[in-house]
């Protein structure tokens, strides 16, 4: 296992997309936090596959970032940026390794994408939407400057099929911004 120190930030790239699709669906299902869920079956729920990290990856307006164990090393980490237009960017899909969190990972990959955004596209807002039950996450990113806009989203349900039983039914998207300010 790499310490932090060795961690390798990069782009990645359409071959991490199956480590990344295993990575996602296992950080989700697995997350302590996570109680939208009803069924103890939930572990047969993916929040992505292959293809639509595929999809991720294509997307010319996005970048997906990955953090290895040194290069060549496995994933253990990742996010999804995209430019919404000249002044804000959207973050997304932070997902950490279940045997790596709690090591501060999760905030690096958040600075990186702050950092990412702001160089590679002059963003200068970072902005992203979080399921309004997950109070300790929402904590989290509170923690870390982000504060809420006020704006709410509805919970997609339809793109979850046969989710009765499964998702609760009062789930919703709390969004969540904050200001990067201007790179000296």
């Amino acid at each position: 296992m790499a310490t932090p120190d060795t961690l390798t930030f990069r782009l990645a790239t359409a071959a991490d997309a199956p480590q990344l699709t295993t990575l996602i669906n296992t950080s989700f299902r697995n997350d302590p936090t996570t109680d939208v869920f009803l069924s103890l079956d939930h572990e047969n729920i993916d929040i992505v596959d292959d293809a639509a990290v595929l999809a991720l990856l294509a997307r010319p307006e996005a970048a997906v970032l990955a953090v290895t164990d040194g290069p060549g090393g496995a994933p253990v980490a990742h996010c999804f940026v995209r430019k919404l237009d000249d002044a804000r960017a959207w973050f997304g899909l932070l997902a950490v390794a279940v045997d790596r969190q709690g090591e501060g990972i999760g905030g690096r990959v958040v600075r990186w994408a702050e950092d990412y955004v702001r160089r590679e596209w002059g963003v200068g807002r970072l902005e992203f939407d979080v399921v309004n039950t997950r109070a300790e996450l929402i904590r989290w990113y509170e923690r870390r400057g982000f504060t809420r806009t006020g704006e709410t989203r509805e919970f997609p349900y339809e793109r979850h099929g046969g989710w009765e039983g499964v998702l609760r039914g009062d789930l919703g998207f709390v969004v969540f911004g904050r200001d990067l300010g201007v790179e000296a």
